[in-house]
Order: C-alpha cells, then sequence, then structure tokens
C-alpha cells in the first residue's frame, strides 16, 4: 500500500489528539497534584507488555528483544535527530542508549497505554537518576511510542518519541 506510512501518520495524529482530549486536565486554583498520583492505564495490556519488555531489554543490554521489540521500519526522534529503520538505529543509537541507561535508575511516574483497533500508543513520564561518563544524571524524561499489532498478532513498536 503506497500511502500507508501517510494514513498511519494521519490516523496516529488523529489518535494522539482525541486521547489528549479526553485526559486534557485543567488548573484547579492553587490545589497541587503530586506527579506520583498520576494515571497508570493499559500497561499490563498485550502492547504495555511490549513496552515493558523494550524497556528492560534496553536497560539491561538486552539487544535481542530490542530488535524484537522494534518494527524494522521504526522510526525514531530524538535530540531533533530521525534514525528511520531497526538497521539505522543499531547501527548508530542502541549500543549508546543501553550504556546509558545501565548506570541509571529509572523511576516511572506515569504511563498510559491507548489503543484502538491495530494501533496503541504509549506515552510516559520518568525520572532518571544516577551516573553516566562520570556525571551525575538528575532527570525527567518523556517518551511516546506507537505501536502496530502485526497479522501474527503481535505488536511492534513503530515510532519512537523520546524527550
Amino acid at each position: 500500500m503506497k500511502n500507508r506510512p501517510l494514513t498511519i501518520l494521519i490516523t496516529t495524529g488523529i489518535l494522539l489528539m482525541s486521547a489528549g482530549q479526553s485526559s486534557l486536565s485543567f488548573a484547579h486554583g492553587d490545589e497541587t497534584h503530586p506527579i506520583e498520583q498520576k494515571a497508570f492505564i493499559g500497561v499490563d495490556s498485550a502492547a504495555g507488555n511490549v513496552v515493558k519488555q523494550f524497556h528492560a531489554a534496553l536497560q539491561t543490554g538486552n539487544e535481542a528483544i530490542v530488535r524484537q521489540s522494534l518494527a524494522a521500519n521504526v522510526q525514531i526522534y530524538e535530540g531533533g535527530k530521525v534514525e528511520r529503520s531497526l538497521t539505522d538505529y543499531a547501527n548508530h543509537h542502541m549500543l549508546a542508549d543501553m550504556a546509558y541507561l545501565k548506570g541509571l535508575t529509572i523511576t516511572p511516574k506515569e504511563h498510559q497505554i491507548t489503543i484502538t483497533g491495530d494501533i496503541a500508543i504509549s506515552t510516559s513520564i520518568s525520572h532518571a537518576q544516577g551516573e553516566y561518563k562520570g556525571k551525575s544524571i538528575d532527570s525527567m524524561a518523556m517518551e511516546t511510542l506507537v505501536l502496530i499489532k502485526q497479522v501474527d498478532g503481535s505488536w511492534k513498536i513503530t515510532h519512537v518519541h523520546w524527550s
């Protein structure tokens, strides 16, 4: 299907907009909501299990599971750059990402997975602490993953956006 990437992009945009409308929060005066009280929704779904497996594999350096979790045509957006396939990611930043995450403690603060048909969108916020190359790390990270259900019923990550 020649226009499939465009169709997926449009569908993803619509899903993101509709997901955003259902989870908007508005200010309530001086009331505060600690981030620890945010939602963990859909993380035990089949798509959620792929996401958790992907995260664990990156942190433990399990290249085989990272490759298994990602679609061959995955696009990974990070730091103003894009890697346009699993091969590109494996040849460029995958091992560096694994080395970086290995020395960190990652604490999930919020994670929601919305599934509509054969598309799942995972959005999460986490806190990373530890040391990398002698430097102290203490940062918040945001992640959006798009997964597509494959013909065999498995889920593959087709898009990653890290910030």
